[in-house]
């Protein structure tokens, strides 16, 4: 920001890119009718909440686990952001490999990347 800007109290600029990927950004943007008085809303929630604070570090608390024993709906029906439960791990046999075939893995083969290239021209 400029320093006459400072002396004089004129308004501050900001400028920033939400990522395409971003999507329920873009679309919680597109919702406003206001978008700066928006975002300063937000801004000043945040500050009554948390203080003046940089967000990025604000550390995260996890809300402690529900008992899903009730729960009647199908398993994968959890809220965003709960962790996924344990599953036990299942163990398979290898198979054996037939004579005369290394269970070792192969070296690594050095290729260049024109030969990669090429390989996505066919």
């Amino acid at each position: 920001m400029s320093t006459a800007a400072k002396q004089q109290g004129g308004p501050r600029k900001v400028r920033w890119t939400v990522p395409a990927v971003d999507t329920s950004v873009i679309a919680w943007l597109d919702a406003q009718e206001n978008i700066s008085q928006s975002v300063r809303l937000l801004i000043r929630e945040a500050i009554q909440r948390d203080g003046y604070i940089d967000v990025v570090y604000k550390p995260v608390e996890q809300l402690p686990r529900r008992d899903r024993s009730q729960d009647a709906g199908p398993v994968d029906a959890r809220p965003v952001g709960d962790p996924v439960p344990d599953r036990p791990e299942q163990h398979e046999e290898p198979a054996s490999a037939p004579a005369g075939v290394s269970k070792e893995p192969a070296p690594p083969v050095q290729v260049s990347v024109d030969e990669i290239m090429a390989s996505t021209r066919r």
